[in-house]
């Protein structure tokens, strides 16, 4: 029987591959807050571009702590969105019913954000206190009852995920730093966590919202290892009974650069190109050769979407990066070749950052943040 695809390009993966340490992390925290009653207080911000896997990441996290009875509270920033509003709401979502912290909880929202509508109009009037540590105080309490709320019915304590944490508003990202300050030196304290991801561009905008947020944890989330990339491959046709040819397998590896969408691309596409194996079949290099070129095609598509978005300023960065070998490149260079001061970079530099589109390795220095654009733009630029 043929079986479907077991790779999964473009959603949350449901096992995460060749992040063990990040995983191991997890582990020690779910311990510490479930066994210990601790309070986590140092937040940890995981960055990475799009198609790493830090949201794939972060769900792992959450079956972890799920495991350990540790209850999580999942909120995704959204820029058209308050995320202080947001969180509160999922907090008074996760007390149990009849508790009388909803209340208290449903007032917290309440003081944050009224709206007034009329009907048929939409029409909304916004009142919020008039200082930020009025909402990290409304914040804390929220926290506070919801966590003591949980442990009252049976669970472990309290973990707030926040993934796409760039896209927070300031005020909301400055009453969350400020509510878990307040919470660290709090006594007596809860078991609770507060864990994020968010792309390369979110430690220079949550510092900018607080800046005793260069307390926080920020990790970069790095590209899988050829071991990271081969168990991703292999692990999932395992499953189902299905097996790789070695030099199959080292071929693919060398196609994904360790991009995880990448890879998941490759798996499905082979997949494909085997005609959905039967359980004892096995992977091969033809498979392979056939399935690339559908990978680059959707590569292709990905580069394009990236190169539209951009704006005129924009493209003009991304194409010195690209001729000055996309990776690495020091904003100097950059200056020189496009004959510009470095201070004239720096908007469509941050914002490029923002979108995902490139990172800063290091002060001062580039890089693309997906094998094979390089080559794209070039090939873009050169024949244009």
């Amino acid at each position: 029987m043929s079986q479907p695809s077991p790779y999964t390009p473009g959603i949350v993966a449901r096992d995460v591959m060749g992040r063990a340490n990040q995983l191991a992390f997890f582990r020690e925290r779910a311990e510490f807050i479930s066994l210990l009653k601790g309070f986590s207080g140092r937040v940890t911000v995981f960055q990475a571009p799009r198609g790493i896997g830090k949201t794939s990441l972060l769900r792992g996290a959450q079956r972890i702590f799920r495991a350990s009875k540790v209850h999580t509270v999942w909120v995704t920033a959204d820029a058209n969105e308050n995320l202080l509003e947001t969180l509160l709401t999922e907090l008074h979502n996760a007390l149990p019913a009849g508790h009388k912290g909803r209340k208290t909880v449903r007032e917290a929202i309440d003081s944050v954000t009224v709206s007034v509508g009329t009907s048929g109009t939409g029409m909304k009037a916004t009142l919020k206190p008039p200082h930020p540590a009025s909402r990290a105080k409304i914040l804390q309490k929220a926290i506070i009852t919801t966590t003591g709320a949980l442990i009252e019915n049976g669970e472990n304590g309290l973990v707030i995920l926040v993934d796409e944490i760039q896209s927070g508003d300031p005020q909301s990202i400055r009453a969350i730093a400020h509510a878990w300050q307040e919470l660290s030196s709090a006594e007596p304290q809860i078991a609770a966590g507060l864990f994020a991801a968010g792309l390369p561009g979110s430690q220079d905008i949550i510092n900018r919202a607080v800046t005793f947020s260069e307390r926080f944890n920020f990790i970069p989330l790095p590209e899988l290892d050829d071991s990271g990339s081969a168990a991703a491959l292999v692990q999932p046709a395992a499953a189902v009974g299905v097996t790789w040819e070695q030099n199959a397998l080292k071929v693919a590896v060398t196609e994904a650069c360790g991009y995880p969408y990448k890879v998941q691309l490759i798996g499905e596409a082979v997949w494909f190109a085997a005609g959905f194996p039967e359980p004892g079949s096995q992977i091969t290099i033809d498979h392979v050769r056939s399935a690339i070129p559908e990978v680059n095609r959707q590569m292709r598509t990905l580069f394009a979407a990236r190169w539209r978005s951009a704006t005129r300023k924009q493209q003009e960065l991304l194409t010195a990066i690209a001729k000055l070998g996309g990776a690495r490149v020091r904003r100097e260079q950059v200056a020189d070749l496009l004959a510009v001061s470095t201070d004239s970079l720096s908007v469509p530099r941050d914002r490029l950052i923002r979108a995902g589109t490139i990172e800063a390795t290091d002060h001062g220095l580039m890089s693309f943040t997906v094998p094979g654009f390089t080559e794209y733009v070039n090939q873009l630029t050169d024949n244009a």
